[in-house]
């Protein structure tokens, strides 16, 4: 729910590139047999599209690539700070009037990298492929379901498409967030005020009213029995083994590692909680993951002793370990109450055992630090990443790998 109110957010905004004030759900160049009528009449009525004060929707203006940028900043729900943002791209400059959209939509936009040097072309058009990277990403399809390239050689054009960028059109075409017409998908064409008003209603409004029939009222179902040891790879996109429900963030597996990002600009914790039997013994039990740093300073480990968005934290960062207390997902500071120094590498396999009221910490297998007479009275216990870990990705990002959990006797 939170991911289609950003979006609206988005939607809203897009309207506002170009200025409008006529709310009228008439449009004197939309006649009824214009291909995209019932779209645009349909987005107007709930008053997310409006026209203009001629009473004109001009549904074939086009959108250019730093407009688009803007549009991404609304649907993410960025939170901008101007003072903390480097330039990436050479047409971009800290003067250009979109820098700040283009630097922090980077997540959801489309670039261009020449050697070691990245543009963004901010004022040509964006095109139908950008948009479609750009609802996958959004709307978290890239996460949750599984690119079948296949689709695309229904096309005729499928070549036309970049190749980084086919596993989203893929995906964006197996949910029906966009079609192609008469064997052609047109993946460098322009997007139109008309085709946004079609792209985002089949995206949102299109799919609100989709009804499953039932058997009502729903059986109960059998509760599982729970585990006490888990081991993860992460080869499964589906982390059947954790309580998505109640994470905090949104989390997915990217090229078989587990990672996590947000849309609510004021997280600054991430927590994924492991589903395992919280009756057993609770009071001796070890977990250990790899945490792989792609560029980054770590920022990212595990959490034990967890309720109420509170908890103990274990995490790597550039040259530490460090034991802390979360007591507010949406502060960035955490109390530190031990440390340990280590050189973070690559791939940093990190194990903790808990017992009684200590934890022990290793790192790559070797003992590094202890702590004892912690309170420890819960049983929420999971992986853990800081906000700044993913805000580079996809270009730079912490993810976590190899999981395993049991209880001791």
């Amino acid at each position: 729910m939170k991911r289609v109110l950003t979006f609206l957010m988005a939607v809203m905004l897009f309207v506002t590139v170009v200025p409008f004030v006529s709310a009228s759900t008439t449009f004197s160049d939309v006649p009824r047999s214009h291909w995209a009528y019932k779209e645009i009449q349909a987005m107007a009525s709930k008053g997310i599209i409006k026209g203009y004060e001629d009473g004109k929707f001009r549904p074939n203006n086009k959108i250019t690539r730093a407009e688009f940028a803007k549009i991404m900043i609304a649907a993410a729900g960025v939170d901008i700070h101007k003072q903390k943002v480097s330039q990436t791209f050479q047409d971009v400059p800290r003067n250009h009037w979109a820098f700040y959209y283009v630097e922090y939509a980077k997540p959801y936009l489309t670039g261009y990298k020449s050697g070691n040097k990245y543009t963004y072309k901010p004022d040509q058009y964006a095109v139908r492929e950008d948009i479609a990277v750009a609802l996958v990403r959004l709307l978290g399809y890239d996460r949750t379901h599984k690119a079948d390239l296949s689709v695309l050689k229904r096309f005729n054009d499928d070549d036309r498409i970049s190749a980084a960028l086919r596993p989203y059109v893929a995906i964006s075409i197996q949910t029906d967030l966009m079609k192609g017409s008469n064997n052609y998908f047109r993946p460098q064409d322009a997007i139109t005020r008309a085709e946004a008003a079609s792209l985002l209603y089949r995206a949102l409004l299109d799919r609100e009213d989709d009804e499953t029939k039932v058997v009502f009222p729903s059986p109960d179902k059998p509760t599982p029995e729970l585990p006490t040891s888990v081991s993860d790879n992460f080869s499964s996109e589906e982390l059947k083994n954790w309580d998505t429900d109640n994470a905090v963030g949104t989390w997915g597996v990217i090229n078989k590692q587990a990672t996590a990002t947000t849309t609510d600009r004021k997280l600054e914790h991430f927590f994924l909680p492991l589903i395992w039997n919280e009756k057993a013994n609770t009071d001796h039990f070890e977990m250990s993951v790899d945490v792989n740093a792609n560029g980054t300073n770590g920022l990212g480990g595990l959490y034990f002793n967890a309720k109420d968005g509170k908890a103990h934290v274990v995490f790597l960062n550039k040259d530490r370990v460090t034991l802390a207390t979360v007591d507010d997902v949406n502060d960035d500071d955490f109390d530190t109450i031990a440390s340990g120094s280590y050189k973070l590498k690559g791939t940093n396999k990190l194990k903790i055992v808990v017992k009684d009221d200590a934890v022990s910490i290793y790192m790559n297998n070797q003992y590094l630090f202890g702590q004892e007479k912690l309170k420890l009275s819960n049983t929420q216990l999971g992986l853990y990443l800081q906000k700044d870990a993913t805000k580079d990705a996809p270009r730079k990002l912490t993810s976590l790998d190899n999981f395993t959990f049991k209880v001791l006797d």
